[in-house]
């Protein structure tokens, strides 16, 4: 039986609004900023040594490629298992599923030692070559989603091209793509559903495989031993899903449209929830009960590092707190279960303890080295075995993060978010 959600959620006044936006854009500015010094600077500007050659933006380059999979897995719910209750969350997901893929682009590319070269990945391909097959895979995977938002939204966009006017006009005479309805289009509306369907089919390896992909990168390292392992690439998806979930949830429960269906799709994230949490953290104690008993030195000490390190509250506070207990309290306990606010709180909670869980995958692997006496050997800085993020790398991490918020509030604002019903007359909770 489903549970009843109360939207409680707070009204948003103009003017916090209008300043959010405002710094927002502040944010995205710095960002912009840091990256084109990045660009002149080289990579001199982060705390990169030769020894730690991953950090904070790989960190994001995960955490934005998860948080997309688990987005556009989730939009599978709605146009390939056919549960249509979900209906009104699938544009949303695909956007989210967009962006973020866009923005765990920008990460990876600027931690490129040569940005400029990029390219060499789809001309230079090699078949034994996981970061090869991920290229492909994102190129796939980008035209899937673009396919399935036009035809999802073409005959709304149809629609606001006729009634709008000026640059709103000329923006919807771009995105519609010259597309004209034919008789009711209801004919046209069935094949839309059919393609989006076998869209959506395909895209469920190819998304799994993007993010999977992202694991592989990682479980391949065999000098990482916490890293080693099979299992990587399926704890790299469920806390994709679970990200996923979290996002649409906070999206949704605060924002979405307060209709007869809105009750029925929080309470369905908020299960969802609930259900990923749960496999999640089974996969963790899995890994660790596994590493530990083993008793591999390695693996025992980065798993020590992890929990008792200098930077132990990321793991009890991020990942503990955060990702996994916070979120399934709130989703569980009687009050806070039936209420919007707190269910939204929930998801955003699951979205930031999830980077904490990237972080604690990335960086403690690099802290030990390969040979004992290693780190004293060489005792220059560019070969440590330390990493904290420079000024640079927070004010870029951040300005992308805002600058990808704005463009959703953008995207919100102005695209078809919802299909629009005849004389569909605004909703509360279709703007943010």
């Amino acid at each position: 039986m489903n549970v009843v959600i109360h939207p409680d959620t707070p009204k948003v006044a103009p003017a916090i609004r209008t300043t959010g936006i405002f710094l927002l854009g502040l944010l995205a500015l710095g960002g912009v900023i840091s990256i084109i010094i990045r660009l002149f600077e080289g990579m001199g500007v982060t705390n990169l040594t030769s020894n730690v050659a991953w950090g904070m933006w790989v960190v994001f380059y995960i955490y934005c490629i998860g948080l997309s999979a688990g987005s556009f897995l989730l939009s599978t719910v709605v146009y390939v298992f056919g549960m249509e209750r979900f209906e009104k969350m699938g544009r949303m997901a695909l956007i989210s599923a967009l962006l973020a893929l866009a923005g765990g682009l920008i990460f990876v590319w600027i931690d490129l030692g040569h940005p400029f070269r990029f390219w060499k990945v789809f001309f230079n391909w090699q078949v034994s070559s996981v970061l090869a097959w991920e290229a492909a895979l994102y190129i796939g995977y980008v035209a899937i989603i673009l396919a399935e938002l036009f035809l999802l939204m073409r005959r709304d966009l149809v629609g606001l091209r006729n009634e709008t006017t000026g640059w709103r006009k000329r923006l919807y005479t771009v995105l519609a793509a010259g597309h004209k309805i034919e008789g009711d289009g209801k004919e046209q509306a069935e094949r839309s559903r059919h393609t989006i369907k076998m869209l959506g089919i395909i895209g469920i390896p190819v998304a799994v495989g993007v993010h999977g992909g992202t694991g592989a990168l990682f479980a391949v390292v065999a000098a990482k031993p916490e890293w080693f392992s099979g299992l990587f690439p399926i704890i790299f998806l469920v806390s994709a899903l679970l990200s996923g979930a979290g996002l649409m949830l906070f999206l949704y429960a605060w924002f979405g449209r307060r209709d007869n269906e809105y009750s029925g799709i929080v309470d369905g994230l908020r299960v969802f929830v609930i259900a990923f949490i749960a496999v999640d953290a089974l996969l963790f104690l899995s890994d660790l009960l596994v590493n530990l008993y083993a008793g591999i030195p390695d693996q025992v000490a980065v798993w020590h590092e992890i929990a008792f390190g200098e930077y132990w509250y990321v793991f009890w506070f991020g990942q503990i707190l955060l990702a996994w207990t916070v979120p399934l309290f709130l989703s569980v306990f009687g009050p806070t279960k039936r209420s919007a606010l707190w269910l939204g709180i929930a998801g955003i909670s699951v979205v930031m303890g999830i980077l904490a869980v990237r972080l604690n995958l990335v960086i403690p692997a690099y802290l030990f080295p390969q040979l004992p006496g290693l780190d004293v050997a060489l005792p220059d800085t560019r070969s440590a075995y330390s990493y904290f993020p420079s000024l640079l790398e927070w004010i870029s991490s951040i300005g992308i993060a805002a600058l990808l918020t704005l463009v959703f509030i953008a995207a919100w604002n102005l695209l078809p978010i919802y299909r629009r019903e005849p004389d569909h007359e605004p909703v509360k909770g279709e703007s943010i």
